[in-house]
């Protein structure tokens, strides 16, 4: 009796510690739920009918963008190592147009740097190419925005403030790394990222999102510095959220190094809301967005991982033409800094097919062609030769500013 009384006891305690976990399980789900609702509704201030922390395919649809109108904002956005044939495999694997597709107007783009030209390098890196797409200039691999000699030149970030716009820019890599460097900094080696990010932050740019906190916060006279000029640093979704228009300079890193998980909090997308809303002023602004970890997963020929970068880009990029579509006179340009993996998509191929087997250069760049797409203000020009070289968008981005203007 004694022994049966003593199973029946520990039956009955193990009962209740399972209760008591699955209530605490439970409640745990309702506050996370709880905790992302809010999260939503903070974010869909700017455009509620998108959930901007939600990554997955967003359905094919077409967006009826002003294009008449004179340019008072630009969206560049550049997908890192966007290759024509990476868009196609993404497009396989979801079975239907990614949003960029849809974009009215499209070229392909040149991507060689000054390297190539000269013989020292097969193909260029993002550094020459950021600077090209930000200055009009061909310039070194490794250079951030300086010319073949090392002088200074005027980067897009520079050139828009001369008309009185604020200036953002969103990544996924380092705030300091190569494409967003080269919008706003001056320096001869891509690899000075304390230097850099110091630099970016003299040129004054309004906002900037992205990873790379080590920069910041592993130096003292850096952090000093950057607070001198007057930013505010965050480091958590919950203090990117409750920004405002108040709010006049903002460095915002959210992870250490890289933020190369596209599901990691904040989002691309959700970066790019917050950027919007703050940039958004009667003057107009220049927002440079960048799918940075496409290119980091196809050099290391990791098809799946390529897959979900596209599909993150892609869902800012529909974030982004909902935006412009409520408001006319923005100019959205859907890039690439070049092509990277080789990919090779077999004929007749299904999701089956799109795998690590496609890529065909070892994760190395390569100089095949890129695609443009453009949409809203006066977006067709500049699409209307089959090839452009990428300073021509710089070139062209300076062009249609220089009209509102005069």
């Amino acid at each position: 009796m004694k022994k049966l009384l003593a199973v029946l006891m520990s039956a009955a305690i193990l009962a209740s510690f399972a209760a008591c976990s699955n209530d605490a399980a439970s409640n745990s789900k309702t506050e996370q739920t709880t905790s992302q609702s809010s999260a939503n509704e903070a974010v869909q201030t700017t455009s509620p009918s998108v959930e901007t922390d939600n990554v997955d395919w967003v359905p094919f649809k077409e967006y009826s963008l002003d294009s008449d109108s004179k340019v008072k904002n630009i969206v560049l956005m550049i997908g890192d190592g966007m290759g024509e044939n990476i868009i196609k495999a993404a497009e396989i694997v979801k079975g239907d147009k990614l949003i960029m597709s849809g974009l009215p107007n499209q070229t392909h783009v040149t991507t060689y740097s000054q390297s190539v030209t000269s013989g020292e390098a097969e193909f260029t890196d993002s550094a020459a190419a950021a600077t090209a797409l930000s200055t009009g200039v061909k310039t070194y691999n490794q250079c951030i925005g300086v010319d073949k000699d090392g002088n200074s030149l005027e980067t897009i970030c520079e050139f828009a403030q001369k008309y009185d716009m604020k200036t953002g820019l969103v990544d996924r890599q380092y705030v300091c790394h190569a494409t967003p460097a080269g919008m706003a900094a001056h320096n001869s080696n891509r690899g000075n990222y304390v230097q850099i990010l110091r630099d970016m932050a003299k040129t004054g740019v309004n906002v900037m999102f992205g990873g790379g906190e080590q920069y910041y916060k592993d130096s003292n006279k850096t952090k000093n510095y950057i607070n001198e000029k007057g930013y505010k640093f965050i480091d958590t979704e919950e203090q990117l959220l409750a920004l405002d228009g108040s709010d006049d300079k903002v460095l915002g890193m959210f992870a250490y190094e890289n933020m190369k998980n596209a599901y990691r909090e904040p989002t691309l997308t959700t970066m790019t809301s917050k950027a919007l809303d703050l940039l958004d002023n009667d003057k107009g602004f220049f927002l440079m967005v960048e799918g940075s970890n496409i290119d980091v997963c196809e050099s290391e020929q990791d098809m799946k991982g390529t897959i979900e970068q596209m599909m993150a880009f892609d869902h800012t990029v529909d974030y982004v033409l909902n935006w412009a579509q409520q408001h006319p006179g923005t100019l959205v340009l859907v890039t690439a800094d070049h092509e990277t993996g080789g990919v090779q998509i077999p004929d007749n191929a299904t999701a089956d097919d799109i795998n690590n087997d496609c890529f065909t250069s070892d994760g190395e760049h390569t100089n095949t062609n890129v695609l443009l797409m453009a949409g809203g203000a006066q977006s067709a020009e500049i699409c209307s030769s089959d090839v452009i070289d990428n300073t021509d968008i710089a070139k062209y981005m300076r062009k249609v500013l220089t009209d509102s203007h005069k």
